[in-house]
């Protein structure tokens, strides 16, 4: 009977440890989905906490004892935490400007190729991580730890070059992210009057300033199907309307398709010399573990 009655207790501790585990599991991605949200629904103030947290790299330097490892420790994780929100505002916020040829032209490999994806992700997380690493084995190993760490960053750097290199059909790498963090939309505040003042478009004016404001709006005329406001034309002087036209002209480099901005390595001395490009920094950092 005593048996029975154990083993019928262990088989319900079983049942309820095995309910248990899908919602401790399901914990973590919960909490990220919250931290993901804010992110998003505070842009602004991410976006000052993480200058904030840049300017402290400035001031921690010399303060206390190995006070340089701290502060590039603290920069580093800026920048792996910089890019991470970027990425995230980039889903919920796309940039309604035109974005730099750069940036279509890594946003379209990226969103072709998940290959392409992580090994620029990759690329940028180690060029953000090599100097603190770099600092790290030195303090720890001594020199020779130090460029055995060198030339491994370089092989894995040379190695995600010439991923990019062959998926872009031998296109010549372009580095970086080219990601651009959106502008976010900001909500217009309404008209708040305040006895002979009021706030129109988040400016405080009087009554006079108020009426001026809203003839300069009306101004603007909005299009009757699109419901599109065309701005007004500078009227002060040739050069401000110059410069208005200008700002909204069209280069060719708009109106080419992604692939199209970086033109195919053909001959077959042109993707050696870039392969010989790309795997030079090894052969530095080789050389120079030899000379140590």
């Amino acid at each position: 009977m005593a048996i029975g009655h154990s083993t019928t207790t262990m088989t319900s501790l079983y049942k309820q440890a095995q309910s248990a585990i899908p919602a401790t599991v399901s914990l973590p991605s919960s909490w990220l989905k919250s931290y993901e949200d804010f992110v998003t629904n505070n842009a602004s103030s991410v976006t000052q906490i993480e200058s904030t947290l840049r300017s402290l790299t400035y001031i921690i330097p010399g303060r206390f004892r190995e006070s340089e490892l701290a502060s590039e420790t603290l920069h580093t994780s800026t920048l792996l935490l910089s890019l991470y929100h970027t990425s995230l505002l980039r889903r919920h916020f796309p940039s309604p400007s035109p974005p730099s040829p750069q940036t279509r032209y890594t946003t379209f490999y990226t969103a072709r190729s998940r290959l392409y994806s992580h090994s620029i992700t990759l690329l940028q997380t180690v060029q953000y991580t090599e100097l603190l690493c770099e600092m790290f084995f030195k303090r720890r190993g001594g020199d020779k730890a130090r460029w055995r760490l060198v030339v491994l960053l370089e092989i894995v750097k040379a190695i995600c070059r010439t991923i990019m290199f062959w998926v872009t059909g031998r296109r010549p790498v372009i580095e970086g992210m080219g990601a651009e963090r959106p502008k976010i939309p900001e909500a217009e505040p309404e008209a708040l009057h305040l006895g002979e003042e009021s706030v129109v478009d988040g400016v405080l004016v009087s009554d006079g300033g108020e009426s001026r404001v809203r003839e300069e709006r009306m101004k603007e005329w909005p299009m009757p199907r699109t419901k599109t406001t065309l701005p007004v034309l500078p009227t002060s002087s040739g050069s401000s309307i110059t410069e208005f036209l200008s700002s909204r002209v069209i280069s060719p480099d708009d109106i080419k398709l992604p692939q199209q901005l970086v033109r195919k390595i053909a001959s077959f001395q042109g993707q050696a010399a870039e392969l010989l490009y790309i795997l030079r920094p090894v052969a530095y950092a080789l050389a120079l573990q030899r000379l140590q």
